[in-house]
């Protein structure tokens, strides 16, 4: 057993809290005295439909040029210009462009809900390069993935996957035919690290590799890091891949779900509070097994072959300033051959967090996070009965600011304490 302690930032100062407060009034103090000069305008970006945060979607001043941002991993944004009246323009890929009236004469808080549907701008060709239109983030090696395009993907045996889907991007090689594992830049299989809302996930596959342990239905976000990962990761030596769920629908309750050729998936969702908070609960089960029981041979009877996963997530926001979410995921897979052999393994997260604005532009996000990975193998044969366990369980917390600076800079900074268990 082992406790690490990784912060975004080294320091020889052994009070990292002391740090994080002494940095945190500093930032106050500049955000007030550049408040004399500039106003703010922040919120959060939705979709109209079902109320899902909009992650990445580009928000910016038609008055002002080069201005402009982007939503964080919780939709929301921060503008800052002098007073006056503005055009706010609002896009996302796959959602209607808005353009909004701003009087900015104080900082405001403008939320912003998208409508799903897609329009082709004008598209103009020029020998001479734009200085408005150059690199906006230095952030180098990230390919995102949207679930429209996962879905738009032929599948095996109609499960759609997103780490197969990962395999076809370039740069990365698949660690064998039909296994979900996979090689970025060289590096080996277990390099990556897989995160499913913060929580690291050991061993993500099932049937042995065939399928991921991540049912479609309940991701909204996929963003992989093929080289240059920022340090709210840590240190990983190929990659890492961040994995969000849905926050669920605050309109209304809806369900859906499919019936495969190995597996049945059913998801549903409402509003706890219209508007103010939502739940997601997500299940995929193959049955296998049951065509097991139909053998005439007492040995297969026996048997088991199978694998389940469930995903839920809930969110509440508490007021303007405060959102609370917890997620949490757990999987098993279970091969076994009568009573002289079973392989079990599997994974369970959980993810408590709590969103914070602490002013126009300092945001916060606190998380405790559990993770557990456990592994069996028992095998009774010749009068000779042994059985091989392993196990992996972390306990997490994490302290994440975003400041945003101007409409150029955002400074992100905090602290990440891991109780790792083996």
């Amino acid at each position: 057993m082992k406790t690490k302690l990784p912060i975004f930032c080294k320091f020889k100062h052994p009070d990292y809290s002391l740090f994080i407060i002494t940095l945190t009034i500093i930032l106050l103090k500049f955000n007030i005295a550049s408040a004399q000069n500039k106003l703010t305008v922040n919120g959060v970006i939705r979709d109209a439909q079902t109320g899902e945060t909009l992650i990445g979607a580009s928000i910016k001043l038609q008055e002002i040029a080069g201005s402009g941002t982007s939503s964080n991993s919780y939709g929301f944004y921060s503008l800052s210009a002098p007073a006056g009246n503005y055009h706010l323009l609002i896009s996302y890929t796959g959602y209607q462009t808005l353009t909004k009236t701003v009087e900015l004469r104080k900082n405001q808080r403008v939320s912003i809900q998208l409508s799903s549907g897609s329009t082709l701008n004008e598209v103009v060709i020029s020998a001479r390069p734009d200085k408005n239109q150059q690199i906006s983030n230095p952030q180098m090696g990230l390919q995102a993935i949207s679930i429209t395009e996962i879905k738009n993907i032929p599948v095996l045996l109609g499960e759609r996957d997103v780490l197969k889907t990962l395999q076809l991007l370039p740069g990365i090689k698949s660690a064998g035919e039909g296994n979900s594992g996979f090689y970025v830049r060289g590096g080996a299989s277990d390099q990556n690290l897989i995160l499913l809302d913060e929580a690291t996930v050991y061993n993500a596959s099932h049937l042995l590799g065939f399928f991921s342990t991540f049912n479609s239905d309940a991701i909204k976000d996929v963003n992989l890091y093929k080289g240059n990962m920022p340090a709210q990761y840590g240190g990983r030596l190929a990659s890492v891949v961040d994995i969000k769920m849905n926050d669920g629908n605050q309109k209304e309750y809806t369900a859906e779900g499919g019936i495969g050729l190995i597996a049945s998936r059913l998801k549903v969702e409402g509003p706890i509070v219209k508007d103010r908070g939502s739940f997601m609960i997500s299940g995929r089960r193959t049955y296998a097994d049951v065509f097991l029981g139909l053998s005439g041979d007492s040995t297969l009877k026996q048997s088991s072959l199978y694998f389940y996963d469930l995903n839920l997530k809930a969110n509440y926001r508490l007021n303007n300033k405060n959102t609370i979410y917890l997620s949490g995921y757990t999987g098993k897979d279970a091969l076994g051959l009568g009573k002289t052999f079973n392989l079990n393994w599997g994974n369970q997260t959980g993810t408590l967090r709590l969103n914070h604005l602490f002013s126009d532009k300092l945001f916060s996000n606190t998380t405790l996070i559990y993770s557990n990975y456990n592994y069996s193998i028992q095998n009774s044969t010749n009068n000779q009965d042994f059985e091989v366990t392993s196990k992996i369980r972390d306990y997490e917390l994490k302290e994440d600011f975003q400041y945003f600076a101007n409409d150029r800079h955002v400074l992100r900074f905090g602290l990440d304490a891991v109780h790792h268990t083996i």
